[in-house]
């Protein structure tokens, strides 16, 4: 008598998790819950079902629901890091840093190898204005993985560029390009640094946001920083031509729109700079430039 084989115990945990997503998708929350659930009855210690029970609950504002799940798993799995970090998870999810470090903690007692739960660590102590043991944690993931160090690298120096530590960002953003060539974040955020800081080489500026467009040529952020180089090397009506794409992709962004009108009111342009500042401050009159764009308009009238 022929038999079928049984079939294979992860093609039906991949088939509820599935089935899970496209209920996800449709906004069909049972469902969703209920395949979960079956890929669960599998693997009682699958991340990514459990993953998506804390998150549907949790966004749904059942977060009761959201911490009996995860604590069912850990009644049975106590010693099991991943639990413990999806057990933070939950706790990110109310706004309760205190509990969600303190389950980050235990995960890396577990597991200190647990690269996740290092940068969740870090992003509480971002969010927390406690910059000094974001960098540390950031740092911890370095030591572990010296050569996979590019993004941690960046990050620490997106905290010291925030804090004006420019020579501390310059040195971090350099360390990640050191360490992947490719890191466009790093290259974006050190053309900029040179740029508004005065540090570095104009021209050297020049090649990393250019190098930054060729890998991604389609953010708006990115091309406006190439636009704002050209501005700070008295080049105008080269910098005009990127904000105006840059505006395409993001349309009504306060920010480029005082570039914009900056380098128009540079190229004698009065009439298209009074538009692009007074349209600027139209969308938000507190915008990071909004008191100087005031300036520029009153410099303008002036000149018209």
């Amino acid at each position: 008598m022929f038999m079928r084989k049984p079939r294979p115990r992860i093609t039906r945990i991949v088939c509820g998790f599935l089935i899970a997503l496209v209920a996800v998708s449709e906004n069909k929350k049972d469902e969703a819950i209920n395949a979960f659930e079956t890929a669960l009855k599998v693997d009682a210690t699958n991340y990514d079902a459990l993953n998506g029970l804390i998150t549907l609950y949790s966004r749904n504002n059942e977060a009761d629901k959201a911490h009996a799940r995860i604590d069912q798993a850990l009644a049975s799995f106590p010693n099991m890091a991943s639990l413990h970090f999806l057990k933070a998870s939950a706790y990110g999810f109310q706004h309760n840093a205190t509990s969600a470090e303190a389950e980050l903690r235990k995960a890396l007692e577990l597991d200190s190898n647990y690269v996740a739960a290092y940068y969740a660590l870090a992003a509480i102590y971002v969010n927390t204005r406690q910059e000094d043991r974001a960098i540390a944690e950031y740092q911890k993931f370095i030591a572990l993985r010296p050569d996979n160090s590019a993004a941690p690298y960046t990050l620490i120096g997106i905290i010291e560029d925030m804090r004006k530590n420019f020579d501390a960002a310059e040195q971090n953003y350099r360390k990640a390009l050191e360490k992947d060539p490719n890191a466009i974040i790093a290259a974006n955020n050190l053309a900029w640094l040179y740029t508004v800081t005065g540090k570095g080489n104009p021209d050297e500026a020049v090649r990393l946001a250019q190098g930054v467009l060729q890998k991604s040529p389609n953010s708006a952020g990115f091309i406006d920083t190439l636009g704002w180089i050209y501005y700070k090397k008295n080049l105008p009506a080269l910098a005009v031509a990127p904000f105006q794409e840059s505006l395409k992709k993001r349309p009504d962004t306060p920010e480029v729109l005082y570039h914009l009108g900056l380098a128009y009111a540079k190229m004698g342009d009065n009439s298209k700079a009074r538009e692009a500042l007074e349209r600027a401050l139209k969308l938000d009159p507190n915008f990071s430039g909004h008191n100087f764009a005031r300036e520029t308009l009153v410099s303008v009238a002036r000149n018209q």
